[in-house]
């Protein structure tokens, strides 16, 4: 039911009503925003109807007394919203003829400008209009041209600021001894950065409007339209705050699609934030559903402490981090956590204790044993402007085409661990990326879309409490050697203070350094610091790296490597001498002595195959001097 002219409803939505006001203030509208969804527009006895924004536009015209809503539509050209009254009437007739002479065309910026001098021409002269016409484009960033290079272009351009500045009017319908612009042009797109910079957005002349998504009121209105519809039974409150709250941030399309992916689905207490968590994110594999990640961490604590040699600590808290995921009470303390990332993790320790290889692990545990972490070096974050190298350059800068890095691969694979090495030499700008990701379980990447973060988990490891300043370093090349043996000296002697150095550390950089304490407290209780490996430890990481080390020359040369006693209490005496660099450090220590050593022989005399390499001894003290058999 079309709205009567000459009156105007209730309307519901600030949009709406911003956009009925501006009809008289501007002579160009810009709307942005949710430009392309469905919206609630009151028709006559307090029903509601859905309408597209051109429908709701074409009912506030009408409402205004416009005699006509002009559309330049990409697929019919030069086209009508409305439909002129029988009989018609002299306007009517003038307008039609137009749209006759640009129906079907397609527009470039010559034509453009053709017929918005042909819209302005109608008010000229004697018999020009007296009442006013609207014409919306709907597509204006693919209509216009991208950027004012030619001449044409140019003159489109100066043609559209031109008729900001000298729009004619008319006097306002219905209310007499009052004038209105004639000629009002709408223009639509998503974003306005999407529009050429020649566009004239500053000024009086246009007033930008922006539609926003429907909020929790709303969300509440549209599922109760919606289950009736569907289901055909008036939805119960239960079933309005699961569909309203597990939908936060969708388009009414969008809670359409839930409401109607829950009908395919088995009824139960969670099916529509089920559906939502469908319609956000795709059918994926997901590993939290089922019995095989059930499975996979009822033995979670003895896999990931045989993967990650020494932290018990660092073990449980993962385990519990990935339990509570797993049963999806995440973030359950809060009422506002639906979509947060299922779980998160900040390591802190030195280098080497085994917080990268932890979260390899969980990867693993969770995706299969090929599966890797998507890992990010935040040493490669340093400045501000790298941020585009997450979520894609602006409009109108290299690679925006691309995309950005992190939201490219969450949504190829909206099930999977992030890392984020080093957060903290991170830019603090860039850091507060995660406040969005962290809190809301989202992020909008340069091209307005927006990406859910809501089935990753999420891991921070950081160095912090083991720099040294750059200070210190002029002064004492070595300080940082120093930082590490008095941190070994200080988890050997007084293991609470180690770890209460750490934390203290972790609050001070968010809380001081970068004053960013609302991401520290986004992180709440799934901070863990890592401590040294032990003597013990030591040894196992030592065998499992030589055990590396002969299943290569196996594959490889198709014979075995063989470590004798003597080279191995060598190998042992200097892996728990330094325990300072952790695993890392025997890794390395193994490079050096064997590895290297064996390279060398290997390439002076290849062995046969099945041949037996021994190893019989190392001399330390004569730079790894190794003595083979």
């Amino acid at each position: 039911m079309s709205t009567p002219p000459g009156t105007r409803p209730a309307l519901p939505e600030a949009w709406m009503r911003e956009v009925d006001l501006s009809l008289s203030l501007a002579p160009h509208l810009l709307l942005t925003g949710n430009i392309r969804d469905l919206h609630q527009f009151p028709v006559a006895e307090g029903r509601v109807r859905l309408l597209n924004v051109q429908e709701v536009l074409r009912e506030l015209c009408r409402a205004r007394g416009y005699a006509a809503l002009l559309v330049l539509d990409p697929l019919n050209g030069l086209d009508r919203l409305d439909t002129a009254p029988a009989p018609a009437t002299d306007a009517d007739k003038r307008i039609d003829a137009l749209v006759d002479k640009y129906r079907k065309e397609e527009f470039d910026s010559d034509l453009l400008r053709n017929l918005l001098v042909a819209l302005h021409d109608l008010f000229s002269g004697t018999d020009g209009l007296t009442v006013p016409v609207a014409l919306v484009v709907p597509y204006a960033a693919r209509t216009l041209p991208g950027d004012a290079v030619l001449r044409a272009d140019r003159a489109l351009f100066t043609a559209i600021e031109a008729l900001g500045h000298t729009a004619p009017t008319v006097a306002m319908p219905g209310r007499a001894g009052h004038r209105t612009f004639g000629l009002t042009l709408i223009w639509m797109c998503e974003q306005q950065d999407q529009l050429a910079p020649a566009f004239p957005v500053s000024g009086d002349s246009v007033r930008v409007i922006r539609l926003l998504r429907p909020n929790l009121d709303r969300r509440t209105q549209l599922a109760a339209r919606f289950i009736r519809s569907v289901f055909g039974t008036e939805a119960r409150e239960e079933e309005l705050k699961s569909v309203a709250g597990a939908t936060d941030g969708f388009t009414a399309r969008q809670v359409r699609t839930t409401v109607l992916t829950a009908a395919t689905l088995p009824p139960g207490p969670t099916v529509f934030s089920d559906a939502a968590r469908l319609v956000r994110v795709g059918i994926t594999d997901d590993p939290w559903a089922g019995d095989t990640v059930r499975g996979r961490l009822a033995g979670a604590e003895t896999y990931l402490s045989h993967r990650v040699l020494g932290q018990p600590a660092a073990v449980g808290k993962t385990v519990d981090v990935l339990t509570r995921a797993a049963v999806g009470m995440s973030g359950a303390q809060s009422s506002a956590a639906r979509n947060r990332p299922r779980g998160v993790l900040f390591l802190a320790g030195p280098t080497g204790v085994g917080k990268t290889e932890l979260a390899r692990a969980v990867t693993t545990l969770l995706l299969g044993e090929e599966a890797q972490p998507v890992r990010f070096d935040m040493s490669e974050f340093r400045v501000d402007e790298s941020r585009q190298r997450l979520i894609g350059a602006p409009p109108g800068y290299v690679g925006y085409d691309s995309g950005g890095e992190l939201t490219n691969a969450v949504r190829a694979q909206p099930a999977c661990v992030l890392l984020f090495d080093e957060i903290e030499k991170a830019h603090e700008r860039i850091l507060d990326l995660f406040l969005q990701i962290l809190d809301e379980g989202r992020l909008t990447d340069s091209r307005g879309g927006t990406v859910y973060f809501s089935e990753c988990f999420i891991i921070f490891t950081s160095n912090i409490g083991t720099q040294v300043s750059d200070e210190d370093k002029k002064q004492n090349p070595d300080a940082a050697v120093h930082r590490a043996e008095e941190l070994l000296r200080q988890f050997n002697t007084d293991r609470s203070g180690y770890f209460e150095h750490f934390r203290a550390a972790y609050e001070k950089f968010f809380d001081q350094d970068i004053s960013r304490p609302e991401l520290r407290n986004r992180l709440g209780d799934n901070y863990v610091t890592l401590g040294f490996i032990d003597e013990d430890a030591a040894v196992e990481v030592l065998d499992r790296s030589l055990a590396s080390v002969a299943d290569r020359v196996r594959a490889v040369h198709k014979a075995e490597l063989v470590i004798g006693a003597d080279a191995h209490e060598s190998l042992k005496d200097a892996a728990a001498h330094d325990l300072g660099l952790g695993a890392r450090g025997i890794l390395n220590l193994v490079e050096s002595s064997v590895v290297n050593a064996l390279s060398r022989e290997l390439f002076r005399s290849p062995r046969a195959e099945g041949a037996r390499i021994t190893l019989v001894d190392l001399f330390p003290e004569d730079n790894w001097r190794p003595v083979w058999k």
